[in-house]
């Protein structure tokens, strides 16, 4: 594997965009999906206090006790499901959760079943521990939903692992439970083990419910985070919740990599679950109000109906809206260079024909950035 096919769509993209912000150019950043809002005030204040009255010393590798507790008790109460502490382990991020997993899931040769449009982290994941990643491809008119007839066509003998996003990235698609229960089921019959990828669960919107894999099977990891949720992305604590066996291995692998995130930022997730419903409320409506304002404009400008995705914090938008030939990569390529805009392509994700555009920036910035992408379409 090559080094430039390791490196994240996103974030190299994003970096591109710093850089051009750093000498001093305005840049309309649409690549990265970090709510820009600042950490609750509950958070900074509780990371202060216990700054001034513990030592900063390691943390137990599992995560401290109160955090391991509280993020257990905050997915039982909120999405029906029965972890303990032990089904529990705090990571730095929940990206390191799922790299933590798939080393220790899968071997040479074995196959991780991914639906496309995908995190670009996936796939690539996979490729540093040898294993094949398998993609399944779905349909916008399906709301980019994977089937179970579509996750059966794709199983084989070699078929280890299903990566479920719910809710989604980049499409913003969501899972019914029923839609749930019969993917997970297919799952079982051939004894494949569910990864379920569930960090934007608090950024539902209108009136979608969000349900968690981890209530419908025992068979699953459910990956879950701060950074979305509460906008808490720098500080860099995620989740792990499943099988006792699997949480262990991840405790011991984590003990001889990371030793566990930074203290400090375990209080300040600490913080976050204990004011989850406060802050997380908060985080929602800005998102949803930042959403409806994309969208309401970004229509009027080009002539179009996109509809507006339930959840997460995304615009997955057809190239056929900006008449254009180039494929998605070239596309994006053009508008940084034309119009200091940021967008991640298709392809990254194993769709090409469409760029991402995150409505996670401030209000103000949206519609400029908005403006600036119809100037250079437009010439």
């Amino acid at each position: 594997m090559t080094k430039d096919s390791m490196v994240s769509a996103t974030v190299a993209i994003n970096s591109m965009a710093m850089e051009k912000k750093a000498r001093g150019e305005t840049v309309y950043n649409f690549a990265a999906g970090d709510p820009i809002l600042p950490s609750d005030a509950k958070v900074i204040e509780a990371v202060e206090g216990a700054m001034k009255t513990e030592m900063i010393l390691y943390p137990p590798v599992a995560g401290i006790p109160k955090l391991r507790k509280a993020a257990c008790q905050w997915m039982n109460e909120n999405y029906a499901t029965s972890f303990t502490e032990e089904n529990t382990i705090v990571t730095a991020g929940g990206k390191f959760a799922l790299f933590a997993a798939m080393q220790l899931l899968i071997k040479e040769g074995d196959e991780v079943l991914i639906p496309s449009p995908y995190w670009v982290s996936y796939p690539q994941i996979v490729k540093l521990f040898k294993g094949h990643p398998v993609i399944l491809p779905t349909m916008e008119k399906n709301k980019w939903k994977l089937t179970p007839e579509i996750l059966k066509h794709h199983i084989t003998a070699h078929s280890k692992v299903l990566i479920l996003n719910n809710a989604g990235n980049p499409t913003g698609n969501l899972y019914s439970k029923e839609e749930l229960k019969a993917l997970l089921e297919m799952a079982a019959e051939f004894k494949i083990f569910v990864i379920s990828d569930e960090v934007y669960s608090r950024l539902v919107y209108d009136d979608h419910q969000f349900f968690s894999c981890g209530a419908l099977s025992d068979q699953v990891l459910v990956i879950q985070s701060c950074s979305k949720n509460f906008a808490m992305t720098g500080w860099r604590i995620g989740f792990a919740f499943g099988p006792e066996e699997l949480i262990e291995s991840m405790i011991a692998l984590q003990g001889q990599s990371t030793t566990g995130p930074s203290l400090v930022s375990q209080w300040a997730g600490f913080a976050a679950l204990k004011n989850s419903v406060e802050i997380s409320t908060a985080v929602r409506r800005t998102m949803q109000k930042r959403r409806d304002l994309f969208f309401n404009t970004f229509n009027k400008l080009f002539d179009c109906s996109l509809e507006k995705p339930p959840s997460a914090l995304y615009a997955f938008i057809p190239l056929s809206i900006f008449k254009t030939s180039m494929t998605s990569a070239a596309f994006c390529t053009h508008l940084m260079a034309k119009g200091n805009i940021a967008c991640v392509p298709g392809d990254a994700f194993g769709k090409e024909g469409y760029i991402r555009m995150a409505f996670a920036e401030q209000e103000e910035v949206l519609t400029l950035g908005l403006k600036a992408l119809a100037e250079v379409v437009q010439r």
